[in-house]
C-alpha cells in the first residue's frame, strides 16, 4: 500500500454524510465499530453525523472515506498530552486520524464489568475474557494502513480511543495490540505534561482508579516529577466545572493518567489540584 494526494492506493471508496476541515495529521487513533459489518457501521454512523478516515471488515477489506488530511468526527470529547489549555469542549478530533474495526466489543453487554476507569487499566481481568477477538486478517490490514500512515505524515503516537477519552467508549478493548502499533514509530513518544507533586500534606494518593473510593497505589512525595498523559472524563456531578447543563454523558473532571518515567507508561491516577501546575484553561484550572 501506498499514500498518493492522502488517500490509498487501492482502498475503495465511501462517502459519509459528515464532512470534515483541513488538518495535519499528528495522532491515528484505533476504535471498533460495535456492528459486525461496515454497511451496519455506515447506517450508524450517517443517523450520528459521525466518522472515521478508515473502515475495515472482519475480513481484512478496508474502505476509505476520506482524505487523510481532513477531520473525522471520531473521537469526541478527548484530550491526549495536552500542553495546556484544557478546556470543558477539548477534543483531539482536529489532528488526528481515525481507523475503526468491524468488531461488536464488550462495552454494551449487560455483563461487562463496568465502574471508573475499571475497564480501561485491568486487561487481565477475568470477565474481559468474553470480548469479541480480532481476526488475524483484519489486523494486518490495519496494521498495513497505519504503517502507510505514518510514512506519510509526521504521526507522534499510535492510541487507543479509551487512552484519549477516559471513561468513554473503551475501544479498541483489551485483545487489540494498540502498543505494537506504536513501535512501527521510529521516535520515542513524547512524554506528558510535565509538573510536580504539590500537597498540602506533603504527599499525594496514586489511585488505580479516577476515584477516592480507589485503591491507592502509591503515595508521591512533594516534588515528584509526574507527566499528565490524559485527563478523564466523567459524570455532571463530577465535573470540574459544574454548572455546565448539557446533554453530554461525560465531563472532564480533576483526574489525570500521569506517567512517573520515560518509559510513558500509565502509572496510575492523581487528583490535579495536588499539582504544582495543570494543562487546564485558566479558569478551569482556577476551580480546581
Amino acid at each position: 500500500m501506498s499514500i498518493t494526494h492522502h488517500w490509498i492506493d487501492g482502498l475503495a471508496e465511501l462517502t459519509l454524510l459528515h464532512r470534515g476541515a483541513n488538518q495535519t495529521p499528528r495522532l491515528a487513533v484505533i476504535h471498533y465499530s460495535v456492528t459486525n459489518t461496515v454497511a451496519e457501521a455506515v447506517a450508524a454512523l450517517d443517523a450520528q453525523r459521525a466518522s472515521y478516515h478508515i473502515l475495515i471488515e472482519k475480513s481484512g477489506v478496508a474502505f476509505q472515506t476520506r482524505r487523510f488530511t481532513e477531520t473525522a468526527a471520531h473521537p469526541g470529547l478527548s484530550n491526549w498530552k495536552p500542553l495546556g489549555n484544557v478546556g470543558l469542549g477539548s477534543s483531539v478530533q482536529v489532528g488526528s486520524v481515525g481507523i475503526c474495526l468491524m468488531n461488536k466489543g464488550y462495552a454494551f453487554d449487560a455483563g461487562a464489568p463496568h465502574g471508573p476507569g475499571r475497564l480501561i487499566y485491568n486487561p487481565d481481568d477475568a470477565a474481559m475474557q468474553q470480548w469479541e477477538h480480532y481476526p488475524a486478517a483484519q489486523v494486518s490490514t490495519c496494521r498495513k494502513i497505519v504503517r502507510d500512515v505514518i510514512d506519510a505524515y509526521d504521526i507522534e503516537e499510535v492510541v487507543g480511543h479509551h487512552d484519549v477519552a477516559i471513561m468513554g467508549k473503551f475501544d479498541p478493548g483489551p485483545l487489540f495490540d494498540v502498543a505494537g502499533l506504536n513501535a512501527l514509530i521510529a521516535r520515542q513518544p513524547r512524554l506528558g505534561f510535565e509538573t510536580e507533586v504539590a500537597s498540602p500534606d506533603g504527599r499525594l494518593n496514586l489511585r488505580q482508579r479516577p476515584s477516592t473510593d480507589s485503591p491507592v497505589l502509591a503515595q508521591l512525595r512533594n516534588g515528584r516529577t509526574v507527566h499528565v498523559r490524559s485527563i478523564a472524563y466523567g459524570p455532571r456531578e463530577a465535573c470540574i466545572d459544574p454548572r455546565p447543563a448539557t446533554a453530554r454523558k461525560r465531563y472532564l473532571t480533576r483526574w489525570a493518567s500521569i506517567g512517573l518515567d520515560s518509559a510513558d507508561r500509565h502509572a496510575g491516577f492523581v487528583n490535579m489540584k495536588y499539582l504544582a501546575a495543570t494543562p487546564l484553561s485558566p479558569a478551569l484550572a482556577a476551580l480546581l
